[in-house]
């Protein structure tokens, strides 16, 4: 189902998929509506590392938009975005308010949510032209209001 409803959305004109973009946060601000990510049960192993490329990227992953569990939620130690419950909150800046500037580190990292525990940019396409090069998408950093 969740299938069809992803291939329904990108044969959607624009016009018909912001509409409905905006129909969809207007009842999450207003308490209507809330969104968890699926719990996790996949084998798939932790990333369990410092990343040796956040310098180059600044860390944009922890810039990334992502809905929390239910559990993740309940556990009450990751901030989420009052106006859209429950995705991940964001500052100002764009970025993850557990994020340390300074050092691109995680200050909650042993209760970090399982997006973040899962994921490694490495193949990821939006992120890296090149992975093995160094080579960053030219568009890496366009949904963010600073730049870093």
């Amino acid at each position: 189902m969740a299938e069809d409803i992803q291939n329904e959305y990108k044969t959607m004109p624009d016009e018909e998929r912001a509409r409905l973009k905006n129909l969809l946060e207007k009842l999450m601000e207003n308490g209507s509506l809330f969104i968890y990510g699926d719990e996790d049960d996949t084998e798939e192993p932790e990333i369990n590392y410092g990343c040796e490329r956040k310098k180059d990227c600044n860390s944009v992953c922890c810039s990334f938009i992502f809905a929390l569990t239910k559990e993740e939620v309940e556990k009450g130690i990751i901030k989420w975005n009052q106006k859209r419950p429950y995705f991940i909150a964001r500052e100002e800046d764009g970025f993850c308010p557990h994020l340390d500037r300074k050092n691109l580190l995680c200050v909650i990292y042993n209760d970090r949510p399982i997006r973040c525990r899962k994921y490694h940019c490495c193949n990821d396409p939006n992120v890296w032209n090149d992975w093995d090069k160094g080579i960053l998408n030219s568009n890496v950093f366009s949904h963010l209001t600073k730049k870093p």
